[in-house]
């Protein structure tokens, strides 16, 4: 049996969460438990997509950018393991839309009940997690079991059906972006944005983040991974194929094997170049590129 690490399993769960949300809530009455208040908002099915209700309408709403990993970090509480960002605005009829919808990695428009342009996920180091989305359009449709009117800090906040890894339930408070998660990481995380000031996860990552470039429709963080100290990694279309870059702090000696395996390895659908000790910082930087199928199974460890 393939073992899984924590995020990767976080991950998995929250895409399987998504699945049962579309599958399941229209067939069966849902419920609050038994901590629930007695003024909570009774189950409420979503409206047709014709009638979206429009963010506007729910109060208070996030304002923070999402134009990359970086803004991400910088609206997360500290602690945060690994990220990952995916600006699926730019990825539509390109040849790497369809592996990272296979992986997952894309966010189904039923989630919403409208198109997400940005979304990220953060994973946290006592397993905890957040999402971050952006409508588009800015209107949205989805199942909830209970909605809290200025709940916390002004905000509205959702309560979704389903629980996540932790057993935590799935909450949502909105605007641009939408934050998803369990209660307590989703008030941490309204903090973080609200006040410039509070503490956030970027400064872990920061070094290794002014090192590369910040533009690919598809990023990734992580640290204290069997890969490397950290690691960022992006990936982009190039003509019919793709590009993987992973720009490695700290790299393991399994990696550093692996990936001179794969550069002394072409094929007609992989190529990998792998350049050592470059800058300041020492970083290794491994760029694979080929068939997007083929870029994005590449396994480096």
């Amino acid at each position: 049996m393939a073992k899984y690490k924590t995020s990767t399993l976080i991950i998995l769960t929250l895409a399987a969460l998504m699945i049962l949300m579309m599958v399941l809530s229209p067939l069966m009455p849902l419920f609050w438990g038994d901590d629930e208040p007695a003024n909570a908002a009774q189950p409420t099915q979503p409206p047709g997509s014709d009638a979206r209700t429009p963010l506007g309408e729910f109060g208070k709403l996030v304002d923070h950018p999402l134009d990359s990993i970086a803004d991400g970090l910088n609206a997360s509480p500290p602690g945060v393991v690994m990220a990952q960002y995916v600006r699926a605005g730019d990825l539509e009829g390109t040849p790497l839309m369809k592996p990272l919808v296979e992986r997952q990695i894309i966010i189904p428009h039923e989630f919403y009940g409208t198109n997400i342009s940005q979304s990220y996920y953060a994973g946290f180091w006592d397993n905890a997690w957040i999402g971050m989305h952006t409508l588009d359009p800015r209107k949205f449709a989805f199942e909830y079991i209970a909605l809290r009117p200025y709940e916390y800090d002004n905000y509205h906040m959702f309560i979704r059906p389903q629980k996540d890894i932790n057993g935590d339930y799935m909450c949502n408070i909105m605007g641009d972006p939408c934050i998803i998660g369990p209660r307590s990481k989703i008030e941490a995380t309204a903090d973080v944005i609200d006040d410039e000031s509070a503490p956030n996860a970027y400064p872990n990552f920061e070094q290794l983040l002014m090192a590369v470039d910040l533009d690919a429709p598809y990023q990734e963080v992580r640290m204290h991974s069997s890969v490397a100290d950290q690691y960022y990694a992006s990936v982009r279309t190039v003509g019919d194929g793709c590009e993987r870059t992973i720009t490695c702090s700290g790299i393991s000696e399994n990696t550093t094997a692996r990936v001179n395996e794969l550069a002394a390895n072409t094929t007609d659908n992989l190529e990998c170049a792998v350049a050592f000790n470059q800058g300041d910082l020492n970083l290794t930087i491994i760029t694979i590129s080929g068939d997007c199928d083929a870029v994005m199974a590449a396994e480096i460890t």
